[in-house]
């Protein structure tokens, strides 16, 4: 401890080193924001029709019918739709950034949309849009007869303009970028060799 200690500037050269590289990569990295639009699929018991079968023979039927909601929510159709929607309100979107921003998550009979934007109104307004117009498309595809009529859907809950960010904060990019440099100087500082005392002999007569 008393070696570290006498290297502390080292240390503290290396967390200063590290708090920078951290705001460096906050300025290339604005933080992201994430927006989540809900809606809840049941299924009504009353007629659903695979009753006197196996329990994993009724499960699985039940979850090829939730899976239509998110079928829909992918389908082509409703992809270049939003796409058109909201470029005509001035937000750039294509099929591969949608893919990479975007996730579509089952819990349970609650199916969540996000989508991520370093802008929370932009993430907010295409997550919206894309629920709007795959609720709208999951009703044309009932009446169709595409999602089984057992199959309940709710009206989807809106996402809300997200305040704060998922990632990239800067405020834990630069602790993590300190503590990446402590632990860096620590390491730098033990390499150090130690240096021994020099000791002083006397002859005696």
């Amino acid at each position: 401890f008393s070696h570290l200690f006498k290297y502390w500037w080292l240390i503290a050269f290396c967390m200063l080193l590290g708090g920078i590289a951290a705001y460096i990569f906050h300025r290339v990295n604005p933080p992201v924001y994430e927006a989540t639009a809900t809606i809840v699929a049941t299924i009504d018991l009353e007629t659903f029709p695979f009753k006197n079968v196996r329990e994993d023979l009724i499960q699985y039927n039940e979850d090829m019918a939730l899976g239509t909601v998110e079928a829909v929510l992918r389908s082509s159709a409703v992809i270049q739709a939003l796409i058109t929607a909201v470029q005509t309100q001035g937000i750039s979107l294509d099929v591969t950034t949608l893919a990479r921003d975007s996730t579509i998550e089952r819990k349970q009979d609650i199916w969540e949309v996000r989508y991520r934007s370093s802008n929370p109104a932009t993430a907010m307004d295409i997550t919206n849009k894309w629920m709007e117009i795959g609720y709208a498309n999951m009703q044309t595809w009932q009446a169709e007869g595409r999602i089984p009529p057992f199959v309940i859907l709710e009206t989807p809950t809106p996402a809300y303009l997200p305040d704060t960010p998922i990632a990239y904060l800067r405020s834990n990019l630069l602790l993590a970028g300190s503590t990446v440099g402590f632990i860096v100087g620590l390491a730098i500082s033990s390499l150090i060799p130690i240096s021994k005392p020099i000791r002083c002999t006397r002859k005696h007569d």
